[in-house]
C-alpha cells in the first residue's frame, strides 16, 4: 500500500499528507509540555518568582487558547484554511525559538500565552482537516487514531523533556519547534483541504451576487451541537480531576506518576480500538461512556489501593477516549463545510474550559460541604463520581423522552415531518434586494455528496443531518 485509505471510494492519501495532518493535530496540545519538568526549579532559574507567576505559567496557555479557539473557528469559515494554518505554525515556531533566549519570568509567561493562542487557532482547523481528508468509517477511525497518537506522543514527550531538563533547563523547549514541520508540506497539503472561501465564491456565482452570507444556525444542527458540548464539558471536567488531585492523594511521586500515565494510556488505547468499540456500543455510546466514567470514579473513591484506583482510572479514561473522537466525528456530519471550523471550535473549547474550571469548581463544591480538597483529596474523586452519576441520570431521561417521541412518530401520533436542513447562502451586495436562498438538497443529492472526493476545486456543500436521537 502506497497510501492510507481515505474512505472516499478507492482514493488513497499519501503518507506524508497524513503525517502532516497528525503533526498539526499534535501541535494543538504542546503548550505547557516543556514547562512541566522545570516547574519545581523556577525559583532557582528566575529568583523572586512568585506563586501567582507560577500559576499563570501553568494555566495561562489554556486560558489564552479559549477565546482563540473561537476566533480560529470563525476565521476558518471565511478565509483560506491552509494559509491560516501555515502562518499560525510559523508564528508558533518562532515563539518556540524565542523560548531558548528567555531572560526573565515575565517573558516566559508571555511566550506561554502566545503559543496557547496559536494552539487554540489550530485546534478547530486540525479537526476540520480530518473531515476533509477522510469519509465514512475511515473518518471515524482517524479521529480515534489522531487522539490516540496524540496521547502516545505526549507520553513520550513528557519522558523526553524530563531527561532533557536534567541536562539544561532550556532543552525541553525543543518540542515547541514542531510547528515548523507543516510549513514544509503546506504547498502540497492544500489540495487535500476543502476551502470555505472557495465554497463562498461558488455559491456567490450561483446566486449572481458579489458575495454571500451564511447564518450559522442554518449551517449546523444546533440541538446536536449544544447537547454534545454540554456532555463533553461534563466528562472533560471530571477526567481533569484525575491529574489534578492524584499528586495530592499519593504524595509518592513515582506512584502519582504511574497513575497519571494510566490516564494517557487509557485514552490512547481507546483511540486505536475506536471502530471496534463502536461496533459493540452501537447506539448506546452516551449512556455507556457515562456509566463507565461513573464506575471508574466509584473505584477511585471506595479505596486507596493503588491497583484498584489504577483500574478505575483506566476504565474512566478508556471510555472518555471513545467519546472524544466519536463526537468530533458526529459533529463533522452535523455541519456544512463552510461552518465546520466554527462548529468544531465550540466543541473543542469545552476541553480547555473543562480543564481550566475543574480545580476551582471542585474546590468550591467541597467548601459547600464544609471540607477541602487540600485536607482531603479523596473528596474530589467522590464529587466527580456524584457528578458522573447525575449526568448518567440526565442522559437516561433524555433517551426515554426521545424513545417516546420516536414511538409516537412511528405510529403516526405526531403529524410533523422530519426536517433536513440544507446550506442556505444569502446573497449580499449590489442587486441583492431580497434574501435569496439556494434550493434545498434532496436526500439523493445529500447521499451523493457524502461519497464525493473532497477537493478545493470542488468544495462540498453537504447538508446538516437530522438530530441524533
Amino acid at each position: 500500500m502506497k497510501g492510507i485509505q481515505s474512505g472516499y471510494g478507492s482514493k488513497l492519501l499519501p503518507l506524508w499528507a497524513v503525517f502532516n495532518l497528525y503533526v498539526i493535530f499534535i501541535c494543538t496540545s504542546l503548550p505547557g509540555l516543556a514547562i512541566s519538568p522545570i516547574m519545581g526549579d523556577l525559583t532557582k532559574i528566575f529568583p523572586g518568582t512568585t506563586q501567582f507567576e507560577t500559576q499563570l505559567l501553568e494555566i495561562g496557555p489554556n486560558i489564552a487558547a479559549i477565546p482563540f479557539v473561537f476566533l480560529g473557528g470563525w476565521i476558518g469559515t471565511k478565509f483560506n484554511n491552509n494559509k491560516l494554518t501555515a502562518w499560525t505554525c510559523l508564528a508558533y515556531g518562532i515563539c518556540g525559538v524565542l523560548f531558548f533566549f528567555v531572560p526573565n519570568m515575565i517573558t516566559l509567561i508571555v511566550l506561554s500565552f502566545l503559543i496557547g493562542i496559536f494552539a487554540g487557532i489550530l485546534s478547530p482547523l486540525s479537526t476540520a482537516f480530518i473531515a476533509d481528508m477522510f469519509g465514512g468509517k475511515q473518518r471515524t477511525a482517524q479521529y480515534g487514531y489522531t487522539s490516540a497518537t496524540l496521547n502516545l506522543v505526549l507520553m513520550a514527550c513528557v519522558i523526553a523533556t524530563g531527561y532533557l531538563a536534567k541536562i539544561d533547563w532550556r532543552l525541553p523547549f525543543a518540542v515547541y519547534l514542531l510547528p515548523f514541520i507543516p510549513l514544509f508540506f503546506a504547498k502540497g497539503f492544500k489540495k487535500y483541504v476543502t476551502e470555505p472561501v472557495d465554497i463562498r465564491k461558488t455559491d456567490a456565482q450561483k446566486l449572481n451576487a458579489p458575495k454571500v452570507h451564511y447564518k450559522f444556525s442554518k449551517e449546523v444542527n444546533m440541538g446536536m451541537l449544544i447537547r454534545y458540548c454540554i456532555y463533553y464539558f461534563v466528562i472533560t471536567f471530571v477526567i481533569a480531576a484525575i491529574s489534578l488531585y492524584i499528586p495530592f492523594r499519593y504524595t509518592n511521586s513515582s506512584t502519582a506518576g504511574d497513575l497519571t500515565s494510566i490516564l494517557f494510556f487509557g485514552i490512547m488505547a481507546s483511540g486505536y480500538t475506536l471502530n471496534w468499540c463502536l461496533k459493540i456500543l452501537k447506539k448506546t455510546v452516551a449512556i455507556s461512556v457515562m456509566v463507565a466514567v461513573g464506575i471508574g470514579f466509584l473505584l477511585m473513591s471506595i479505596t486507596s489501593n493503588v491497583f484498584i484506583v489504577g483500574l478505575g482510572i483506566l476504565i474512566a479514561t478508556y471510555f472518555y477516549g471513545v467519546a472524544q473522537p466519536y463526537y468530533y466525528d458526529r459533529l463533522s456530519q452535523a455541519s456544512s463545510r463552510v461552518a465546520l471550523t466554527l462548529t468544531l471550535a465550540w466543541f473543542a473549547s469545552m476541553d480547555s474550559i473543562g480543564n481550566v474550571v475543574a480545580a476551582p469548581l471542585i474546590d468550591l463544591i467541597a467548601k459547600i460541604f464544609h471540607t477541602s480538597t487540600s485536607a482531603n483529596p479523596l473528596i474530589a474523586f467522590k464529587i466527580c463520581m456524584y457528578l458522573s452519576f447525575a449526568g448518567l441520570i440526565v442522559v437516561i431521561i433524555r433517551k426515554i423522552i426521545v424513545a417516546g417521541k420516536n414511538y409516537e412518530e412511528h405510529h403516526g401520533v405526531s403529524g410533523g415531518t422530519a426536517h433536513v436542513g440544507s446550506v442556505q447562502p444569502i446573497a449580499v451586495g449590489a442587486g441583492a434586494q431580497t434574501t435569496v436562498t439556494a434550493p434545498k438538497a434532496s436526500v439523493a443529492e445529500t447521499a451523493a455528496k457524502a461519497t464525493a472526493t473532497p477537493s478545493s476545486a470542488a468544495p462540498k456543500t453537504a447538508s446538516a443531518p437530522k438530530a441524533d436521537k
